[in-house]
């Protein structure tokens, strides 16, 4: 496997797009390219969890796929951990819509070295949990519009994500803004203003910038298939965003699978003992939910293989 770390943003060495690329041998794949999985981290936008990122390349590279990590631009990279919204500055780099571009320049890269890398550009699939799914949701309801495709000036083949994989994440901030109002406790109520703070650049958001920035609330004829799971016991990010974007996709006749588990606590990731910060962290009830993402995108991107292994020939050795 080859993992290197490449540099996104010359001024801020956070921003980094890190490979996972399978080594090609002439026991499988050999001289074939294959799909791929850009994996976006969560962290509500104020930093990237290592639990969502590493991990879960590891996970879809023993799938058979390619796998690369994107930390895209959050507040702690200003070097302040919280936001404190009545006396910082605001970073202007996490603000949105700086997220959304960089997974559109992360897909320029893979783009850019496919045929070296050995990467289907037409099969690249994003990623993204809790901030993160909202930042690959985002921007598969954005790819071709021109917030990304006058800023980067290509031509929207090299920008097209195939599909998503997307877990316990935010698409509608009208949904989500209602939820923290009925169930809001005190750390709620900062949480939710310095994702704010640290996204929007402010705590109190405008219509328009709510509506702009919810993926449900802006799905159509080119967004592409996705897979959904969340818990219902999230509550941190309530159970019908899952839904709701469901139903969004499915009013617009987009094809998707979707996944809610009764039990589990936000930020489960794998939900096993490889993410596992303490035993609460692994709910055997949730982790099956790779497994079936796994199915997913097999059915949708298998591996270019033979039928049948070649009969081996042991004069070879000779």
């Amino acid at each position: 496997m080859k993992i290197e770390k490449i540099n996104l943003n010359e001024d801020d060495t956070n921003v980094t797009l890190t490979t996972y690329l399978l080594d090609d041998s002439e026991e499988m794949l050999i001289g074939k390219s294959r799909p791929a999985v850009l994996i976006c981290p969560g962290g509500g936008y104020m930093f990237t969890s290592d639990r969502e990122a590493e991990p879960l390349a590891l996970r879809f590279a023993s799938m058979g796929y390619h796998a690369f990590v994107l930390r895209y631009s959050v507040f702690s990279n200003s070097g302040l951990a919280f936001p404190d919204p009545k006396k910082d500055d605001i970073y202007m780099n996490s603000t949105y819509p700086n997220p959304i571009r960089e997974i559109g320049k992360a897909l320029l890269i893979i783009n850019e070295h496919a045929e070296e890398w050995k990467v289907r550009s037409d099969q690249i699939v994003l990623s993204g949990y809790s901030a993160g799914a909202h930042n690959c949701a985002l921007y598969c309801v954005n790819w071709n519009k021109p917030v990304i495709t006058d800023y980067f000036n290509s031509p929207q083949e090299g920008l097209k994500p195939a599909a998503a994989i997307l877990g316990y994440g935010v698409y509608d901030f009208e949904l989500q803004k209602d939820f923290k109002t009925e169930s809001a406790d005190e750390w709620q109520v900062k949480l939710n203003d310095a994702f704010n703070f640290a996204y929007f650049g402010k705590t109190k958001v405008t219509d328009d910038l709510i509506l702009s920035s919810s993926p449900a609330k802006l799905v159509d004829k080119d967004t592409p298939p996705m897979f959904l799971w969340a818990t219902r016991e999230d509550n941190v990010v309530s159970v019908t965003q899952t839904t709701g974007m469901a139903h969004a996709l499915a009013m617009k006749g987009i094809p998707f699978e979707a996944h809610v588990y009764e039990k589990g606590h936000h930020g489960l990731s794998l939900s096993t003992q490889a993410t596992a910060k303490s035993k609460e962290d692994i709910i055997h009830e949730v982790d099956n939910w790779i497994g079936l993402a796994e199915t997913w995108l097999n059915n949708r991107f298998p591996l270019d293989l033979v039928e049948k292994t070649p009969i081996f020939n042991f004069e070879q050795l000779l």
